[in-house]
């Protein structure tokens, strides 16, 4: 479930339900007061905070009762959800999914297109809840400490029976978030790692670039004690697909680029490239973070050249201890 989806769900738009309702109150309604206005603003803003309130409550019924009918969700890719009853089920399912999870919102403007027509923009704060003992154990709960993800939002509220509804919301990058900052649930592999195997070590330092716009992993594979392969890695933020992305290189000559994506605690690691002798090779790493100093590593769907590759069971990476003063 992308939490931002969630971000987003603040407020909704009925394109033609707008413009039809706006041309009749507009003949039959005398123009609002200053103080009219003040008071519909109080209105709207309350509004938006019973849905922060439902929000934090994890209560997918409060939630459904602040939407049109027909309402919609759009997200930042342009996927749409359509209706109470799915809109609601989406909720519902992402509360499932990340418990204790709450929203903060921060309204930039809020203005009156019409007597029952109010537009507002606005960022959203999605921030993750701790993890109970329960989902840790069975690998369910998101990376303890998680960092709070941030999207813009563009609301529309139609009044309808005297209540301010979401009729329809749309979902916009924010821009104010930095590389660094798409990079922070990645900010766990920082440090010295050990993944020992029955005959083989693989020893893994990782950094912030000194612009902190990346994250630099250097890796040395022992076998028998000694050094049989060495690499680097840079993992950043594409902008132009707007996904976390890594290059890799290594000291025979061969590289390689993956796709991240995140699963709660999980990262899915999907990458290609090409070895030294020029054969393409294909895997999918997925690594689940069980608490900052154990992460679980395994490598699936492995192809090398025309041929397909055993997969690499589980291990574990351990985080070394501090070196003593």
């Amino acid at each position: 479930m992308n939490a931002r989806w969630i971000m987003a769900a603040l407020g909704l738009l009925l394109a033609g339900a707008c413009a039809g309702g706006l041309a009749q109150d507009e003949t039959t309604r005398a123009p609002a007061t200053p103080a009219d206005r003040a008071g519909e603003g109080k209105a709207v803003r309350e509004a938006g905070g019973a849905f922060v309130r439902a929000y934090n409550a994890g209560d997918a019924g409060a939630i459904a009762s602040l939407f049109t009918e027909d309402a919609e969700v759009i997200n930042e890719e342009g996927l749409v959800v359509q209706g109470r009853e799915a809109i609601t089920a989406l909720f519902a399912a992402s509360f499932a999914a990340h418990p204790g999870e709450t929203m903060e919102i921060q309204v930039d403007s809020l203005r009156f297109l019409g007597p029952d027509v109010a537009k507002e923009e606005g960022r959203a704060r999605i921030i993750p809840g701790v993890p109970r003992a329960e989902d840790r154990k069975e690998g369910r709960a998101a990376y303890p400490g998680g960092v709070p993800q941030s999207s813009r939002y563009t609301v529309i509220y139609i009044r309808q029976g005297g209540r301010w509804l979401q009729s329809s919301v749309r979902e916009h990058e924010d821009k104010a978030v930095t590389p660094h900052d798409r990079l922070q649930p990645l900010a766990w592999m920082v440090g010295e790692w050990v993944d020992e195997g029955s005959d083989s070590v693989v020893l893994t330092s990782t950094r912030w670039s000194e612009d902190g716009n990346f994250l630099l992993r250097d890796f040395t594979i022992q076998i028998a004690g000694k050094a049989a392969m060495k690499g680097s890695q840079r993992v950043g933020w594409d902008p132009l697909s707007k996904q976390v992305m890594s290059w890799t290189f290594d000291s025979e000559g061969g590289h390689g680029v993956a796709i991240w994506a995140r699963d709660g605690n999980r990262w899915i690691v999907k990458g290609s490239g090409v070895r030294s002798d020029g054969r393409p090779a294909t895997a999918t790493q997925v690594y689940t973070v069980v608490n900052p100093h154990l992460v679980r590593w395994k490598s699936v769907d492995r192809t090398l050249g025309e041929q397909v590759e055993p997969d690499i069971a589980e291990l574990a990476m351990v985080r070394k201890p501090p070196r003593p003063r």
